[in-house]
């Protein structure tokens, strides 16, 4: 049961990135577009996370009291990261067909600043996981948050063309 779980709220997840806008050239209506689907993004995979880690934490009543006060501090910096991420594809998707080394190396930049500051979180927050619930809880803590994160990472990515 856990199991179909997860896969729908991955699918699901998959279904709300799956149809962005991040094309080569863009006009204004699309980056209008491209707006309403990191909206949409944004509230929905909160919605879909959630249900994530509660079907597949498989915890008690006391322990998800316990997994939410960790996960809620965690969640609202999470967003700020991925606030980053959405940020760098809208530069880059501005400048695709003028891309400079200088904007090229800032956004460079900016991916490493960004995993950089992801692992630090990861593992604050795993050290307070497991403080709190134990060490295997917080590693299925981390197991599911890199995969939520590797699923939405290459969703999202597929539907970038490759730097020129």
């Amino acid at each position: 049961m856990k199991k179909m779980i997860l896969a729908t709220a991955i699918f699901a997840l998959a279904t709300v990135v799956g149809p962005s806008a991040f094309a080569q050239r863009q006009t204004d209506p699309e980056k209008a577009q491209m707006n309403k689907l990191i909206e949409m993004l944004r509230k929905d995979v909160r919605t879909d996370v959630h249900a994530i880690f509660e079907g597949a934490m498989g915890l008690e009543t006391a322990d998800k009291a316990k997994f939410w006060t960790v996960f809620a501090p965690y969640e609202t910096q999470t967003k700020g990261l991925w606030d980053r991420r959405i940020a760098g594809i809208k530069k880059y998707a501005d400048n695709y067909t003028k891309m400079t080394p200088a904007v090229a190396a800032e956004l460079g930049t900016t991916v490493l600043a960004i995993e950089q500051d992801t692992a630090t979180l990861r593992k604050a927050t795993y050290g307070k996981m497991s403080a709190a619930l134990g060490p295997i809880v917080a590693a299925r803590f981390l197991q599911l948050d890199y995969l939520i994160g590797h699923l939405l990472g290459i969703q999202m990515g597929a539907d970038l063309p490759l730097m020129n």
